[in-house]
């Protein structure tokens, strides 16, 4: 059954490939607006502004395109340092890193530990799943960051930490057990099984499927090719397992709010733009690799967006779509704040984010003006029709909003939706897989 499903998916992951999945007209529906309104999250890591104009004047993102025609689109403005598990949890609260408590990728426990990745229970404020769950609507996520280990929820959690964890070594220890690390990765604990034969596995793809995104395919047979075209699979292989998660939840278990989290455009970002702008990188690069590499990242976009529109195809005439990133991405020459010869980590990433905003309701072709990450949650909030807390630092977006559905759902507010519990001093919780956490950030140029 399994070897079925695996045959399936790369099938999927050829099509997405190569099929474009049109927006449907957010325009022909919005004459008839839901009353039970859902929204599909979509979250895209490092997504820059600039990049996504140029591809869309050129043609190479007609999803995107689509959502500038039919609904509203903009710059969304970031948070410097431009930490993304901060943002993310920003996005997810409507509040700013010193009110939700997430700072950065790893805590510092003293000089005699070792720094240790964030997780869930340093939060300080409460999440768009859990403000749902209070009003009794449903939420789903999908890759979140900072979701490790998984909370209670009504509808579901799949933790970012889950695929890795699919990969991870199953050995077990008398306390420790592989099923027990699992479970706190998904939930309900029931969906595991389920959900866990949805991985698409790297060495399951096949190389035509990836050499799409090459250059040439002459030096293949290069060590250092050959090493970097297996992170690309990777990368592309990881992206796959949450698009089908997505598809097959979304189908199987509906929720009011559903989100997902991608990762791989930040992630070649980071791995290739050296191989894009040789020029700006302070250290040799091999010429096979740049021929190689060079167009990978417009590439991924491409393949982003054919994503999108696959997500696209789920959202039904009661569901308003939002695509949106944490940062955007200036390179190895940094942003404009940067200091020195060669930018990496962070210092890399950028304020000009992206967001799209199309469904019943929502204006055509508005250009977002001065929305920041710290916009999304409330403005998710309200699309759902439930109030927005004052102590939250975003707004809602109602200039993307038409009249009619603001008489329908007019913004209400409230003082807070926290319960003043106390969550200072708290330890991070490790998972099995920090010491892998670590050695990406570490090779990302997050961490020394």
């Amino acid at each position: 059954m399994k070897k079925n499903i695996l045959i399936a998916l790369i099938l999927i992951g050829v099509a997405v490939a190569i099929v474009v999945v049109q927006p449907w007209p957010a325009g022909d529906r919005a004459g008839s607006l839901p009353l039970e309104p859902r929204v599909l999250l979509i979250g895209v890591d490092g997504m820059d502004w600039g990049r996504v104009e140029r591809l869309v004047e050129e043609g190479r993102l007609p999803n995107l395109a689509g959502f500038q025609r039919e609904g509203a689109s903009g710059v969304l403005r970031s948070i410097a340092p431009y930490r993304s598990p901060s943002i993310w949890t920003t996005i997810a609260t409507g509040k700013t890193e010193e009110k939700h408590g997430v700072q950065g990728f790893l805590v510092d426990r003293g000089h005699t530990a070792v720094a240790t990745p964030v997780s869930s229970n340093l939060r300080r404020a409460k999440a768009l799943w859990q403000i749902l769950n209070a009003a009794d609507r449903t939420a789903g996520f999908i890759g979140w960051l900072v979701t490790w280990p998984v909370e209670e929820v009504d509808g579901y959690m799949v933790s970012s930490s889950f695929f890795r964890l699919l990969e991870w070594d199953r050995r077990e220890t008398e306390t420790d057990t592989h099923a027990d690390r699992m479970a706190q990765a998904v939930h309900p604990p029931e969906l595991l099984g389920e959900v866990a034969g949805f991985r698409v596995a790297a060495d399951s793809v096949p190389v035509e499927d990836v050499a799409r995104y090459l250059g040439t395919t002459d030096h293949l047979d290069d060590p250092e090719v050959q090493s970097l075209l297996a992170e690309l699979t990777r990368i592309y292989a990881s992206d796959l397992t949450k698009l089908a998660l997505a598809e097959h939840l979304t189908r199987t278990v509906p929720t009011d709010l559903t989100a997902v989290y991608f990762r791989g455009v930040d992630l070649t970002c980071h791995t290739f733009w050296r191989h894009m702008e040789p020029e700006a990188w302070p250290w040799e690069l091999s010429p096979e690799a740049v021929a190689t590499f060079a167009p990978a990242i417009d590439r991924y976009y491409e393949q982003t967006d054919v994503i999108i529109g696959e997500l696209l195809d789920l959202a039904d005439e009661s569901t308003t779509v939002i695509v949106c990133s944490d940062h955007g991405f200036a390179g190895h020459v940094g942003r404009a704040d940067f200091e020195g010869e060669g930018a990496t980590g962070f210092d890399m990433h950028r304020e000009e984010g992206v967001v799209f905003v199309m469904g019943p309701g929502i204006a055509g072709g508005l250009e977002v003006a001065d929305a920041t990450v710290l916009d999304i949650g409330p403005t998710v909030l309200a699309l759902l029709g439930l109030p927005v807390g004052r102590d939250m630092d975003g707004r809602v977006l109602t200039e993307i909003m038409e009249p009619e559905l603001l008489e329908l759902r007019p913004v209400v507010e409230i003082d807070t939706y926290e319960s003043g519990e106390a969550t200072e001093g708290q330890e991070p919780i490790p998972s099995p897989i920090d010491d892998e956490i670590r050695e990406q950030l570490r090779s990302l140029g997050y961490i020394e």
